[in-house]
């Protein structure tokens, strides 16, 4: 730790760097997950359908591996060799999706002013197919150990801290967080979309690649200033001997007064496990047995018994349940994609001038409201409410997602709303099957509905991120910061299984 310090690289820098890695992740991401859809249409010749297909199936990829990146990370590899490794995951994903774009071999036919549906216009070969999807796979693969582990390897440089110090300082980096997340998708959505619309897709994807290899260099050349933590494996073999030592005991009976039982604690204080999920506490129950000498003791053989402390952790792991998979159908609503072919069809450029926005750059509005509210809330409008209010805690974690799914909703029925005029106005105009036409409507009509997801995030998605670290044991945080990715998968699932029944019915 003095070897670090001697060499001036403090905890605020060592916090930077772990957000600057995740940052430059989301911004190459991001931008491929925002304007994925238009490169499918336009250089791959796939319908609609079939383009939003790939972009769920990338996206649920994207947020379901997370939850593989969590548990290699905590019980193995430990959280900066998996950030190492996933980098370079990443960046071999967007050096892959570059050369579809570079290598003659590997780019789909540009059929120019061609019916894409004619014969004339030969669909992409099944290598061109396999290498674009080959780096989609690669980019889902960056995602999954990045976004776990960087905030918990952030919390990680503050290990030999304590008290009030650290408490200020896990604050900062939280708030630093949430920004960088904000701040990584605004560079995404704008400057590299605008990039790839206006500059090609040549330049669009060289400099995704670029910023990837220079985000892995970086991490690899810093890697002696950093404090690593041990994997803990212990933690869930631990989770795992409960529930199996809970069946093994199964037959044990809990005398009706609860009393009677002893449980084996590690430590001088006895402790009583929870009511909550009582079978797991026939896990810790102390049997007697008879030993050498006739006399009647206590076994505490850890391969037959467990701790409190180990069934109080798997008791708070299993009772986030319940409230994760209530979330997944606030998040299945806030499907994109659609934002962005929505905007294609129509007039996009702002207000009077010549300029006009690039479709893949319509949720601009979300990621501003999301970073403006999200950096603000704590040191503003937190401050603003205690003093209305006199409480420290004004809202809890379960109180800011509530409110998160009801603007989720308002976001839902904003989004109808204006789909249903878009359709009338494209019917009007005699657009109904013109996939290329242009709807006399401005995309602006979509930033509302874009607003109510941004703030749907703000509440709803911080407050189960900060949820699951404060209720998950501190050697599982990688896990609670890959269960919102997670929740996002299953609804990407979902969503592309309802659009494929749509499509075949």
């Amino acid at each position: 730790m003095r070897a670090v310090e001697q060499m001036g690289m403090g905890c605020g820098e060592r916090k930077q760097l772990c957000a600057f890695s995740e940052g430059c992740e989301r911004i190459v991401n991001t931008a491929v997950s925002a304007n994925i859809i238009i490169y499918l249409t336009k250089e791959y010749h796939m319908g609609a359908a079939a383009s939003a297909v790939i972009v769920f199936a990338y996206q649920a990829a994207t947020n379901f591996l997370p939850i593989f990146g969590a548990i290699l990370s905590d019980a193995l590899w430990g959280r900066f060799l998996t950030i190492s490794v996933t980098l370079i995951a990443c960046t071999i994903g967007a050096v892959l999706l570059w050369l579809t774009t570079m290598v003659p071999i590997l780019v789909a036919e540009d059929c120019g002013n061609k019916d894409q549906n004619s014969q004339s216009c030969q669909s992409p070969t099944t290598l061109q197919h396999f290498v674009l999807l080959t780096s989609l796979v690669f980019l889902s693969i960056g995602a999954s150990g990045v976004r776990p582990c960087s905030l918990p390897f952030g919390v990680d440089q503050f290990a030999h801290w304590s008290g009030a110090r650290k408490d200020r300082a896990l604050k900062v980096l939280f708030s630093l967080y949430y920004v960088s997340m904000g701040g990584s998708a605004i560079i995404s959505i704008t400057l590299i979309v605008y990039l790839q619309d206006r500059l090609g897709w040549k330049i669009g994807f060289a400099i995704s690649v670029a910023i990837m290899a220079f985000a892995t260099f970086l991490n690899i050349v810093t890697s002696p200033i950093y404090i690593k933590m041990n994997p803990q494996k212990n933690t869930w073999l631990s989770l795992v001997q409960v529930i199996f030592t809970a069946i093994r005991n199964r037959h044990i009976q809990f005398p009706e007064a609860g009393n009677g039982m002893q449980y084996h604690n590690t430590g001088e204080l006895e402790i009583v496990p929870s009511s909550k999920m009582r079978f797991l506490n026939r896990a810790c129950v102390l049997r007697a047995h008879a030993d050498s000498s006739n006399i009647e003791v206590l076994n505490t053989n850890s391969s037959n018994v467990c701790t409190v402390e180990q069934v109080e952790d798997l008791k708070r792991t299993l009772s986030i349940i319940p409230l994760w998979s209530a979330m997944i159908t606030s998040l299945l609503i806030q499907q994109a994609s659609f934002r962005v072919l929505q905007a294609d069809t129509m007039d996009r450029h702002v207000g009077t001038t010549k300029f006009r926005m690039p479709a893949g750059s319509i949720p601009i509005f979300e990621v501003i409201t999301f970073t403006l509210w999200s950096g603000c809330f704590d040191r503003f409008m937190m401050l603003f409410l205690q003093k209305i209010t006199g409480k420290v805690l004004v809202l809890s974690h379960k109180q800011r997602m509530g409110i998160g799914v009801l603007f989720s909703i308002a976001s839902a029925l904003a989004a109808s709303i204006v789909e249903s005029i878009r359709r009338k106005q494209a019917i009007k105009q005699g657009l109904e099957g013109n996939t290329d036409g242009i709807v006399n409507m401005s995309a602006l009509w979509l930033a509302p509905q874009c607003v109510f997801a941004g703030l749907t995030s703000a509440f709803g998605s911080i407050g189960q991120m900060e949820f699951y670290y404060a209720v998950l044991p501190k050697t599982m945080s990688s896990l609670a910061m890959a269960l919102l990715p997670l929740a996002i998968g299953v609804a990407n699932i979902v969503g592309t299984h309802v659009l494929l029944v749509k499509c075949l019915t």
